[in-house]
Formats: C-alpha cells, structure tokens, sequence
C-alpha cells in the first residue's frame, strides 16, 4: 500500500460514520495535519477492542497509513476522556460540526488543537448559563485562528473605543460599527473583548446573533443541524 506512517499523533475524533459491513470512515481533528478522514477496518465486528475507544470526546493517540486522501488505522491509544452530560454533551456536537464545517482538510492548526482541548475542559464542568461565554469565547477564537478575526473594542470606521452605552451593528469584511439602529450595545462588545462572563442575558442573546453573524460566510451556506437541535435543548432547560 502507498503511503508513510504516522505515528501516535494526538487526535480527537469529531464524527464517525458506518462503512461497508463493519468498518467505520472518522473525521478527526489532529494535532499536526489538521481535519483528516481514517478508515477504521473491522472494528465494527463483535469480536473487536478498538470500536469502544474510537469515540468523541477522548483524546486518543492514533497511528495510521498516511494516504493521500482517506487513511488507513493501523492502531490507537486512549489518552483520557473529557466527560460531557446533558447540555454540554450537545454543546460539544455543536463545537464538533462548527470546526469540520469551518476548517479546510489537511490545514494544521496546533494551536486550535489545543483550543479545542480547552474548550472540552470548559464544557465539562460549566452548567447553565455560563457555557453560553464559553461558546462565544470558542467561536471567536476559531475565527482568529482561522484568520478572521474581528476587533470587537474599536469602531471600524472612525477608529474610536467602543462605548458601553452606545448601540453597534456588525459590518460584514469591515467590523463593529456605531449604529442608532445597531442590535449589539457596546457593554456586550466590551466583555467579548474582554474574554469576560455574559451574564446578562441580553447580553447572551445579542452575542449568539452578532457571533452567527461572524460566522455565517465561513459555513459554506449550509446551516448547522446541531445548533438547532441546542436551541431546543436549551429552550427546555
């Protein structure tokens, strides 16, 4: 078979997908290449150890034949798991979409990676309304290192601090701009910026629109199933 070895690279898997009869096709973040698809052959037979480990959510060490498009898992190691129930756990599928709809295959980002991680840490031991920061927090950060980041703190146009009584709209290729008419008030703008809590919940409500917003032209037109299904979850709670 063609193709080098790549050996217990750091990976997470996003989603996993039945094969033929008992295999499975994995798309995983990986620390050093980025969005990569693997075929796992036969771990979906009864007889197989590997199908309980290839899950989302587990940091695993995965080696594999390095073929040009569709890998090939020769072996894997579990590293440790980040427990995620109830809201988290879909908060967690929506993270997992946002990035394999957001990122280029092949495209290696360490430091998303590692973004990533946190941001599992995070969702395992928040409740309630604090994930909605922490969600925010992660998409802006996706969209830094993606290289699209938005100054959240300056007016686009004159260049002035953003002023927390004042109201802003968002400009798409340009930024925060004032705005009478605007939906985001410059306090909500200010916390983002400042990596602060949402606890307001308007707050909450104008961040999630202005961060879609932001995100929408990187989504390749499509929208996302898990965020309608976390509006509901969270619509309930």
């Amino acid at each position: 078979m063609d193709g080098a070895h790549v050996y217990l690279q750091p990976a997470y898997i996003l989603q996993h997908k039945p094969y033929r009869e008992t295999s499975l096709i994995l798309d995983v973040l990986s620390r050093d290449h980025g969005l990569i698809s693997i075929m796992a052959k036969g771990v979906r037979q009864s007889k197989s150890k590997t199908a309980g480990v290839l899950l989302p959510f587990s940091l695993l060490k995965l080696s594999y034949l390095d073929r040009q498009d569709l890998k090939l898992l020769v072996d894997v190691e579990f590293q440790t798991r980040h427990e995620l129930t109830k809201m988290s756990l879909y908060c967690g599928f929506y993270v997992n979409e946002l990035i394999q709809r957001f990122l280029h295959k092949h495209d290696p980002s360490p430091e998303l990676f590692k973004r990533y991680q946190r941001v599992l840490v995070e969702l395992a031991m928040l409740t309630g309304s604090e994930v909605e920061s922490c969600l925010r927090s992660f998409e802006l950060d996706l969209l830094e290192q993606a290289g699209y980041a938005v100054v959240l703190d300056r007016d686009a146009k004159t260049g002035l601090p953003v002023e927390a009584d004042l109201l802003y709209s968002y400009m798409l290729d340009e930024g925060m701009v004032e705005d009478a008419t605007g939906h985001v008030e410059g306090s909500t703008l200010l916390a983002l910026a400042q990596g602060h809590a949402l606890t307001v919940t308007a707050q909450q409500q104008q961040a999630k629109h202005l961060l879609r917003l932001m995100l929408a032209p990187h989504l390749r037109g499509k929208p996302l199933k898990s965020r309608a299904v976390l509006a509901r979850v969270m619509h309930y709670l």
